[in-house]
């Protein structure tokens, strides 16, 4: 049977894994691996990649009914930091990038930047993140208690 009460006074933490990027490596420290650390998501991270492409159409929609020309639109746009043609799996993805990247943190203009240049590492790095997410969390076990040592 399910323990419930051991279920909720137990302690976990995302599961965690380093993605070799060998086309970044020119941006990371001489001698350094180049490797991405990402985490898997947690619930309203992952609702909130989800929506991403509810949400951009709902901003477009809006940026056209404000705008009264094209220029208006592409300037209005602009300023909100978004364009009107990403496709709705690349917005859930740059979300998922910016929620599960441990090392290096990034932001979404970083998240955006590394997916026009580097599309394939985009993908690999959302799609690890997406599988760790899916085994969800690790369970953290307490320590165990010092044993004394032998003189």
């Amino acid at each position: 049977m399910f323990d419930l009460n051991r279920f909720e006074q137990a302690r976990f933490e995302s599961k965690k894994a380093r993605v070799a990027v060998e086309a970044l490596a020119f941006f990371f420290d001489e001698g350094e691996a180049p490797e991405w650390e990402v985490r898997g998501l947690t619930a309203s991270e992952l609702h909130t990649a989800l929506e991403a492409e509810k949400r951009q159409s709902s901003i477009d929609s809006i940026v056209k009914a404000i705008a009264t020309k094209a220029d208006q639109a592409n300037a209005i746009r602009q300023a909100l930091g978004i364009s009107g043609d990403t496709p709705g799996e690349i917005a859930k993805r740059l979300e998922i990038l910016v929620s599960g990247s441990v090392a290096p943190r990034v932001d979404l203009a970083a998240a955006v930047k590394l997916a026009e240049a580097f599309p394939i590492e985009f993908l690999m790095l959302t799609n690890k993140i997406s599988e760790l997410t899916g085994q969800g969390a690790d369970l953290v076990k307490p320590s165990a208690a010092s044993q004394k040592t032998q003189d």
